[in-house]
């Protein structure tokens, strides 16, 4: 098996450790046998574990928490400083009604929205880390990363490399659920009340799915209050949102008053529950505002910054902006910029059908996104049409992923293209989830429906 220069620089990139499991990989044929990770094996027709981990050093990793908390914290304050939290030029822009609207920013304050939770999809391209979305919600996966890493520490051939090549995982490798817990308990601190009592209730339309989370983050709650010293009580609880009872405006749940409500519903929360949420008896994770911060229109509206309003971000705003975000406009008629160029968009989207994704505002999951190369120009020119009808459809640069090396098959490996998923919750970066996906089968979107499989990240010691 030969290995690429382009390759073995991707992975040299990722951190020296990365370039040694190459090394390993060349020098231990068993790596390419799938049947040496059977430990990975979750049981879940909906999700597979990629045979081989992701290993990146600290470097790369303050790449990551710049990426994804940078782009976060502009995303989050896009309504207030682009529109003035004003329900008619929301409704315009975002061309949705304005009733929906004034729903999705129902309840919001500046606290609210600094405690969100997110996950940010990026490539690593050439030329560094680009967004392709932001969704934010609590109802997204890669939830369990964390357990997912003890068993390919457990598995003997990963162990095996650890050993001979004296990998360390850092102490402060993160753990998904543990900063989850933080940021929870961090959010009621940080309301300065008199209560010593904080009971957590996951939301969810499957709680069977979830039982398991239910219970370890339980568990993660208790040894947390105790580590961290806190004068405080509670217990996480997951159940169906049906559940609940509102008593004198608080939020009940089998008779235990409930002080934070995640939900995974992706925002819908019924009309009593807001207002719980609305007099402040309850914190609520993340409810309607999700929808408007999803929206990838977001991207366009930090992309195009000049033409939105250049006065309304800091020199330093701006480049991240460009150094995160590729090239992304709101579809409609008319000029715009590409570059230091002047263009009438539909002319340079028709035309540059190779170089260009053009997807609705509101997809999830890679749903309704049309990468320009892999689909013919008549089909094209058709989604186009469409996309200047509906007004609410995003055009952008394509972005290459830089090809890492994973097992594939039951005896083998393969290049694949990655998308990194980054969680934000809060203000702070909570973890990774990565999919990949072999560049032979690769049709532009990188999601499970395609084939992908998830690879773990560990933070390493060089």
């Amino acid at each position: 098996m030969k290995i690429t220069k382009e390759i073995y620089a991707s992975h040299a990139a990722l951190s020296g450790v990365s370039a040694d499991f190459l090394e390993f990989v060349q020098n231990n044929p068993g790596t390419l046998k799938l049947s040496n990770f059977k430990l990975l094996d979750v049981n879940d027709p909906h999700l597979v574990l990629q045979a081989w981990p992701t290993f990146v050093n600290q470097t790369f990793k303050n790449q990551i928490q710049e990426a994804s908390v940078k782009i976060f914290e502009l995303i989050k304050s896009i309504p207030k400083r682009l529109f003035d939290n004003d329900i008619k030029k929301i409704s315009t822009y975002y061309e949705i009604p304005e009733s929906l609207a004034k729903l999705q920013l129902e309840g919001t304050t500046d606290s609210h929205i600094r405690q969100l939770l997110a996950r940010g999809d990026y490539i690593l391209a050439s030329s560094g880390f680009k967004c392709l979305e932001f969704n934010v919600s609590a109802n997204i996966g890669g939830w369990y990363t964390s357990i997912w890493e003890t068993l390919y520490l457990n598995t003997p051939i990963i162990a095996k490399f650890l050993k001979d090549y004296d990998v360390k995982i850092n102490k402060n490798n993160t753990n998904l659920l543990q900063h989850f817990i933080d940021h929870i308990i961090d959010a009621h601190e940080d309301r300065k009340t008199n209560d010593k009592e904080m009971n957590i209730l996951l939301v969810v339309r499957d709680s069977k799915q979830f039982d398991k989370m239910g219970v370890y983050l339980n568990q993660l709650y208790q040894t947390t209050i105790q580590k961290r010293n806190l004068l405080l009580k509670g217990k996480v609880f997951l159940d169906d949102i049906s559940r609940v009872d509102i008593i004198d405006n608080y939020l009940y749940y089998n008779g235990q008053r409930i002080h934070t409500l995640i939900e995974l519903y992706g925002g819908d929360i019924p009309p009593g529950v807001m207002e719980v949420f609305k007099s402040g008896n309850i914190r609520l994770m993340n409810g309607p505002i999700t929808d408007l911060l999803s929206s990838k229109l977001n991207l366009a509206l930090l992309s195009d910054y000049e033409a939105v309003n250049a006065n309304v971000f800091s020199d330093e705003e701006k480049a991240v902006i460009d150094r995160y975000v590729p090239w992304s406009r709101k579809i409609a008629l008319g000029d715009t910029t590409h570059g230091r160029k002047k263009i009438k968009l539909e002319n340079y989207i028709r035309t540059n059908k190779d170089k260009l994704v053009i997807k609705p505002s509101e997809g999830r999951g890679g749903e309704g996104v049309y990468i320009g190369q892999h689909i013919p120009q008549s089909q094209w020119e058709e989604l186009l049409d469409t996309a200047v009808r509906q007004k609410n459809w995003l055009v952008q640069e394509y972005v290459r992923s830089l090809p890492l090396l994973y097992q594939h098959g039951e005896m083998g490996c393969e290049p694949h293209n990655v998308v990194w998923g980054f969680f934000v919750l809060g203000a702070q970066y909570g973890g990774t989830t990565i999919r990949v996906l072999p560049q032979k089968h690769d049709k532009g979107v990188i999601n499970y429906h395609q084939g992908a499989k998830i690879s773990v990240l560990f933070e390493v010691n060089k």
